[in-house]
């Protein structure tokens, strides 16, 4: 994963927990070192290791800290730089989801190797879509609820999601079911 996850891990550790936690964390979990190229490659063990290692330190589930991941990240890329990329991306949640593909395209761009999840949807009915969330990474899919907060919030559309199917459970890949508000999308 890029310097960008880890840093926004470390972004939020410090603003949950505090900079002592982060720095007891920092230290067992990447002790060559915790100030991250953002756009530099680091082995997908160095996240997961800080993600247990918060887990150790503060008490807080894993998954829990991946979620609250996925809803600071809408933010903190967003004062990245990125935000012009999100604008363009759907001037609606629903069409922003459709685009995550090409949004991700447009990512690697920057950042050579990227290896992001893709996504697949199906429209269920006019409010409802079920996504399909396809990564080699496992342990990364509680992401979806906070991601989805964090753009709900963005585009300011109450969405509800519900998990129907997950790879830790033995599923081929996670899927999320998506519903809008019956006023539209």
């Amino acid at each position: 994963m890029y310097g960008l996850i880890n840093s926004a891990l470390r972004e939020l550790i410090i603003s949950r927990h505090g900079q002592a936690a982060w720095d007891e964390i920092a230290r067992i979990a990447a002790p060559d070192g915790s100030d991250f190229d953002k756009m530099a490659p680091y082995p997908d063990d160095l996240s997961f290791r800080i993600l247990e290692t918060a887990h150790q330190v503060t008490g807080v589930e894993v998954d829990a800290f991946v979620d609250q991941l996925g809803e600071l990240w809408v933010g903190y890329t967003d004062a990245q730089g990125y935000g012009a990329l999100l604008d363009i991306a759907g001037d609606s949640l629903h069409d922003f989801l459709l685009s995550l593909n090409t949004v991700h395209a447009r990512v690697g761009r920057s950042f050579p190797g990227l290896r992001p999840p893709s996504f697949r949807f199906d429209h269920i009915e006019a409010h409802e879509l079920r996504m399909h969330y396809l990564s080699e990474r496992r342990g990364l899919c509680p992401m979806i609820f906070g991601l989805m907060r964090g753009l709900s919030q963005r585009f300011r559309t109450e969405v509800k999601v519900a998990e129907e199917a997950c790879v830790r459970r033995g599923a081929e890949h996670c899927q999320f079911l998506i519903t809008f508000p019956r006023r539209g999308l």
